[in-house]
């Protein structure tokens, strides 16, 4: 993992945009990063952080763009349909389930996480030792760097199961550290998540939702309660954000995707005040031969009625091709920015929290709010358990398409990969792990084993 360490030194110190809320908009030095005093005042630690927020929006795992774990996640399973697959692409191996450790769209979502984990690792050791900012000032700083932190590493083992769990920035020690198993790592991160929790409030300092703040923290414990299979806890801390009165679920579709949604918990700002967001510009087409279109089996999924259906994806007459249309924006935008997190997540945390405590029943409740706004007739409160749990799958499967790679993750954190068989008729159990690069194993032997491929 050395490339991985001593690369991330330049990657933080590019600032590859300027984002359109104004603290990001102050310059850092670049001969400073790997300095000890490169935190001498709040100014410079801002924007440190900055960087950190940048990472995220353009070569995270969170990206937007077609590398980003939507995307990939997208076509690896059953929401997305590449126009044009050559046969020696990374896609092509993504659609047809071929996982190939020495691809570079592997190496690349390994690499990139764990640069900007290092980012994050560097920013928290240079905020430890500052001696210009206070303690207050601290304490925030170091607790988005958690949230950012655990947010990476809680998306890694879902991808790749046992990880290298490192807090250091020493990268000779990072070249041999062993695997981390996938429990220990969610406790790990539970911690990071804890401590940011204490020093957050439910204000984010911005107008815009630009960054995280309790209710985010929240979410983010609720879904690694459910990893955890606590289910109990998973309830609390979904209701909690469900409660809150700063969100509520954004009843009129047409505005979910708009960065003044009711819904919106946490947004990332765009490169410019007018730039299109990279899911607009990744996913809206302008024709229906480029691109990646949405899959027969995801749109067979929606009844004509579905009000999501209609306000959420769009139709090429000339060829009956349909693409996502969430983010509508695909040029020139002012009201849309990549949503990160939004209410509606917490319905479906509680929801499944609930099936896995035998109360059904009460989960229908939720899962009915969201098929009533999407012009849908309510389920019957006499499904059993195992219909309930697949109900709840429908119908995440239409509200969060290509949101973040939500669809595999749920699949498999509830054991239900196997219904990916419909429309990917080589899918097998080992797919549910992508493979380690092999590079990476080349430099550090206790990544063996492989995962299978």
């Amino acid at each position: 993992m050395k490339n991985i360490f001593c690369s991330s030194l330049l990657l933080i110190a590019i600032l590859l945009f300027q984002s359109c809320d104004d603290t990001i908009e102050i310059d850092l030095p670049t001969d400073q990063i790997a300095s000890p005093n490169v935190f001498k005042d709040k100014q410079s630690a801002t924007s440190a952080l900055s960087e950190l927020y940048i990472n995220l929006r353009e070569t995270s795992l969170f990206t937007g763009k077609s590398q980003g774990i939507g995307s990939t996640l997208g076509v690896y399973t059953d929401e997305l349909t590449p126009t044009y697959l050559p046969p020696t692409s990374d896609t092509f191996f993504i659609f047809h389930n071929s996982l190939d450790p020495t691809r570079f769209i592997i190496s690349t979502l390994w690499n990139n996480s764990y640069s900007h984990i290092y980012a994050i690792n560097s920013f928290i050791s240079g905020i430890t030792n500052s001696n210009g900012t206070t303690s207050e000032e601290k304490e925030q700083f170091l607790a988005q760097a958690y949230v950012l932190r655990a947010m990476y590493y809680q998306l890694l083992i879902q991808i790749f199961g046992d990880i290298p769990y490192t807090t250091s920035t020493d990268y000779k020690a990072n070249t041999k550290i062993v695997k981390t198993p996938v429990s220990e790592v969610l406790e790990l991160i539970k911690q990071d998540l804890l401590k940011a929790i204490e020093t957050l409030s439910y204000s984010d300092n911005s107008s815009n939702k630009y960054y995280p703040n309790k209710a985010v923290i929240e979410l983010i414990l609720a879904k690694n309660y459910l990893l955890q299979k606590k289910y109990e806890k998973a309830e609390f801390y979904s209701k909690l954000v469900m409660d809150n009165p700063l969100y509520n679920m954004e009843t009129d579709l047409s505005k979910v995707f708009k960065k003044s949604a009711k819904s919106t918990i946490w947004q990332l700002a765009n490169t410019t005040a007018v730039a299109a967001t990279y899911e607009a510009r990744n996913y809206v087409l302008f024709t229906s031969n480029s691109g990646d279109i949405l899959s027969n089996t995801l749109l067979n999924c929606f009844d004509n009625h579905d009000l999501r259906k209609q306000l959420w994806t769009k139709e090429f007459q000339s060829t009956g091709k349909i693409h996502a249309y969430k983010y509508q924006n695909r040029t020139t935008n002012s009201d849309e920015c990549s949503i990160l997190f939004r209410v509606e997540e917490a319905y479906f945390i509680l929801a499944e929290a609930l099936i896995y405590q035998n109360k059904e029943k009460e989960a229908i409740v939720y899962l009915n709010a969201i098929r009533l706004r999407a012009g849908l007739l309510a389920l019957p409160n006499t499904l059993d358990r195992e219909q309930t749990l697949l109900a709840m799958l429908k119908e995440s499967q239409k509200e969060f398409f290509l949101e973040h790679g939500r669809r595999f993750f749920d699949l498999k954190r509830n054991n239900k990969l196997s219904l990916l068989k419909v429309s990917k008729p080589n899918w097998q159990g080992k797919n549910a792990l992508f493979p380690y690069p092999d590079k990476e194993i080349l430099i550090n032997p206790n990544l063996k084993p492989q995962n299978d491929y």
